[in-house]
């Protein structure tokens, strides 16, 4: 399996302390049984009346098609006088109270459609959740998005979805073995060979079944590729955002013709499975009428030769009809199971991957006042001959981003990283936020290393603000302390407030924590301005707490004055943390302890803002252009441009 395939990848780049844990998380392929034994187990946990109704079934199921072939045998006889009514009667009616019974359970089970999309539903945010504990490297990265999305299939379309498939596929195949079993103990007593010979004709559609299911493992990946396409296209083209792109350059008939393209691609896939649907019901049917020939002739000789009564006769026509019914759902049932196990697999695989964070770790990580497990106040972070860079899809490393990268952060020091895209900036933050392992080298935490410490451990010392605002539709305590509302320390969360400057906010439009944001649950949802919501990133920040406080351009959307104001909120109540800040706007930094300037994964330049003006080195000139473009005097010459500078 891919899936597999690429975990091994994951386990050899993985650093000697992990390596063990990623391969301890390594899964095969599973067997039939052991899916239906995994699904039965999800189910009972989820819906164990649906299992229990689902077993009464099973056995109702099979015996009222059984009583039911022997009823016109028993009528043949009364009226040959070889039974009596009283016996007719009392067979009627166990028949029909077993039929009543059964219709009643399979009336109950029509509501188990229901049950089993609760099911679905559990399943996928069991999913989420497991890709937000796994390493961070993994939901990244190429083949980990991959993985995730093949694992949505087992939750995805449907009644067609495998955990459905597997489900009553199992109840299904159970029943045709009962009545399997059942109606060869009839069939035997008039001659086993009938028996073996039906058995044998049946085993030809598994040919017949293995060959669809060769051809849906060639298609497997062609149809991720194209439903990936066409997940896009109906996200890209739902974007309203986009509306005046499309009007102004008149995009209409090329976002039309990718339409058309990608619905193209997949209505070849749909051909290709109607061929071969076509073919299997057309094989299935000549193999179903030589294997009925052959029995109805050799019941035809039996009762033509007096060997078999007139009633037998009808008894053993009606066997045969069902079993053959019975060997063809059992070997359908097969396939259909085998066609499911794929999936199952790639959920079971990605359920199996290794977690950082145990469940217990993780509700503490983002509570507010936890002690840091390397002692009181602000860390000093060591970067000690740290070598890092991106893993291709294939796992072989790509391009070093970092490499030999030393630097020590002080002790309380505020200090901000600076360079052109691409320079290593947010690489550096990720690995100072432990979402990637240096592969080279270590990172000292007040003189212990990080790979001492777990990742709930490190976590805890971070408050991070990044570019992407995670403002959920729940209420403002919630949003502040990310927990629970119960668990929020409202005191602590209107302390945070005011100290982000958003008092003001709340008295002028009367907030209160349990205000919800957002519109998409409650229609009386606030929604902040950019700077409103920079403020409250802020007061997370500061309900939190940490020691160390991360800022990974979180006001790259802001203008310049309200950039200014944000920031120096931050400086103002970063005091007594370590705080590393990253911004694109050079006028934002200044007042950090020291600037470095990033350049191809290597510290170009560093000092103060000062110190780097006065150097007149790479920092300065990119400061005098950026600053250029907001002076006020019409006709400044912008410094650098006439050079080229601004046109690179």
């Amino acid at each position: 399996m891919e899936l597999i395939r690429k975990k091994e990848m994951v386990c050899e780049m993985r650093t000697k302390g992990q390596k063990g844990q990623a391969e301890s998380g390594r899964v095969v392929r599973h067997s039939i049984p052991g899916n239906i034994l995994f699904w039965l187990g999800i189910y009972w946990k989820w819906a164990p009346g649906v299992v229990l109704l689902g077993a009464l079934e099973l056995v109702l199921g099979a015996l009222v098609p059984l009583v039911g072939i022997y009823l016109p045998k028993l009528v043949l006889d009364l009226l040959a006088g070889h039974v009596t009514a009283a016996a007719l009667i009392r067979v009627l009616g166990l028949w029909g109270l077993m039929a009543a019974v059964l219709y009643g359970v399979k009336g109950g089970l029509n509501g188990k459609y229901f049950v089993q999309n609760s099911v679905r539903s559990y399943l996928m945010p069991e999913l989420f959740l497991k890709s937000l504990r796994v390493s961070y490297e993994i939901p990244e990265s190429e083949w980990g998005k991959k993985a995730y999305q093949e694992a949505l299939g087992v939750a995805a379309g449907g009644d067609w979805s495998a955990s459905t498939r597997t489900f009553d596929g199992t109840l299904a195949i159970l029943q045709n073995i009962l009545c399997f079993v059942l109606y060869s103990t009839v069939l035997g007593v008039l001659s086993p060979w009938i028996v073996l010979g039906l058995v044998a004709l049946s085993m030809l559609n598994i040919l017949v079944i293995e060959k669809g299911l060769r051809f849906e493992d060639s298609m497997r990946e062609r149809e991720a590729v194209h439903g990936r396409h066409w997940n896009y296209i109906l996200s890209a083209m739902g974007n309203m955002t986009a509306a005046k792109d499309v009007r102004i350059f008149g995009m209409h008939s090329w976002l039309g013709s990718i339409r058309d393209r990608v619905v193209g691609e997949m209505e070849e896939d749909k051909k290709a499975y109607q061929r071969l649907h076509n073919w299997q019901q057309v094989m299935n049917g000549l193999i179903g009428l030589a294997r009925d020939v052959a029995a109805y002739g050799c019941l035809i000789y039996s009762v033509s030769t007096g060997r078999i009564g007139v009633s037998d006769f009808v008894l053993y026509f009606g066997a045969v009809t069902g079993f053959s019914g019975f060997v063809t759902g059992i070997l359908y049932q097969v396939g259909d199971l085998k066609s499911a196990r794929n999936a199952t697999d790639y959920f079971r695989a990605y359920m199996a991957l290794p977690e950082e964070v145990s469940g217990e770790e993780e509700k503490s990580m983002g509570q507010a006042g936890q002690e840091s497990p390397v002692g009181t106040g602000a860390p000093e972070i060591v970067f000690e001959d740290v070598s890092f860079a991106y893993k291709k899809e294939d796992g072989t490393s790509g391009e070093m981003v970092l490499e030999h990268f030393n630097l020590t952060i002080a002790s309380g020091e505020k200090l901000a990283l600076v360079g052109v895209n691409g320079a290593g900036k947010t690489t550096l933050v990720k690995l100072l936020c432990g979402l990637y392992q240096p592969d080279r080298g270590r990172i000292l935490i007040n003189g212990r290393s990080r790979k001492e410490m777990t990742p709930g451990e490190w976590y805890r010392m971070l408050s991070v603000v990044f570019q992407e605002q995670l403002i959920l539709p729940i209420t403002i305590a919630e949003n502040l302390s990310l927990q629970r509302r119960e668990e929020t320390d409202d005191e602590r969360a209107w302390a945070a407030l005011e100290k982000a400057g958003l008092s003001e906010t709340f008295a002028r439009q009367k907030l209160t924590l349990d205000t919800f944001m957002e519109k998409t649950i409650s229609r009386r949802g606030i929604e902040f301005s950019g700077g409103q919501q920079q403020r409250l990133m802020l007061a997370r920040a500061l309900y939190k707490d940490a020691p160390l406080l991360v800022l990974d351009e979180p006001t790259a959307a802001l203008d310049p004055i309200a950039e200014s104001e944000v920031y120096e909120s931050y400086l103002r109540h970063s005091e007594g943390k370590t705080a590393v800040f990253i911004s694109h706007r050079l006028a934002s930094t200044r007042f950090s302890d020291r600037i470095i300037l990033l350049d191809r994964g290597r510290i170009q330049e560093e000092g103060t803002h000062e110190q780097l003006m006065e150097l007149g080195g790479a920092y300065a000139h990119m400061y005098q252009v950026q600053s250029s473009y907001y002076e006020k005097e019409a006709g400044t010459e912008i410094p650098g441009e006439a050079a080229g500078y601004g046109k690179r």
